[in-house]
């Protein structure tokens, strides 16, 4: 069984997207799925659109966060209440678009992989806005230089995980480096990870949670947390 999770705030306008695209996506696949929705505080009426949404859908359920916690909380919340036996992590504005969720499976499928790793760089970023795109690609190539330079992609969230790995994990991080921490503990601990091709596409509604100072420091922060927890030979 898939449990595709799904951390949301302030996405009320992105409400109406997920059940039309999210859902005929999982309905495709050949396997039970799950779609997990955590609404991470959220003040614009995301809550009600996803309370609404799951009423609507059999296989949907909301988390609620009553105050604003961070994608890697919303992660280790829903991680807590998965069914499935593997977990996709989708962002709510669809920049991975769902379809693409087949794609990770038959390469886990394929390959035998313990994790796999949707990568923008190997699939194409023409949509995104330069000033989005370069931030990206230096941070992805600083961390290839520590953890894996076999690896093109280290920040996306779009990625397939078998769920006991993940519930192995004591994670640390609240916002959007945790998909760093994540990828390199699971490396450390002997997993096997592969990468495939996905664009990436610009968000259609709403606006950016990610905030490029408060992010640089929470990178930062956990690459030294990371080096100094097991520094590389």
């Amino acid at each position: 069984m898939l449990t595709a999770l799904v951390p949301c705030f302030e996405e009320a306008d992105a409400v109406a997207r997920l059940e039309t695209e999210l859902f005929p996506a999982l309905e495709a696949l050949p396997i039970p799925w799950e779609a997990l929705f955590v609404d991470d505080g959220s003040t614009d009426g995301t809550g009600a659109g996803l309370a609404a949404l799951a009423s609507r859908r059999p296989g949907a359920r909301v988390l609620i966060h009553r105050e604003n916690r961070g994608i890697g909380a919303s992660l280790k919340t829903g991680l807590a209440e998965a069914r499935g036996d593997w977990l996709v992590f989708l962002d709510a504005d669809l920049t991975f678009h769902p379809s693409l969720i087949a794609r990770l499976l038959a390469e886990r499928e394929r390959t035998g992989a313990d994790c796999v790793s949707g990568s923008p760089v190997l699939g194409g970023m023409a949509d995104v806005p330069l000033g989005r795109r370069l931030p990206s690609l230096a941070l992805n190539t600083f961390y290839r230089g520590l953890f894996d330079n076999r690896l093109t992609s280290l920040t996306p969230m779009f990625r397939l995980y078998r769920t006991a790995d993940l519930r192995a994990l004591d994670i640390a991080s609240s916002g959007f480096e945790v998909s760093v921490e994540v990828l390199v503990r699971l490396l450390r601990a002997g997993k096997r990870v592969v990468e495939v091709p996905v664009p990436l596409t610009d968000r259609v509604s709403g606006a950016s949670k990610l905030r490029r100072w408060r992010e640089l420091k929470a990178h930062l922060s956990l690459t030294a947390g990371l080096l100094l927890r097991n520094p590389r030979d």
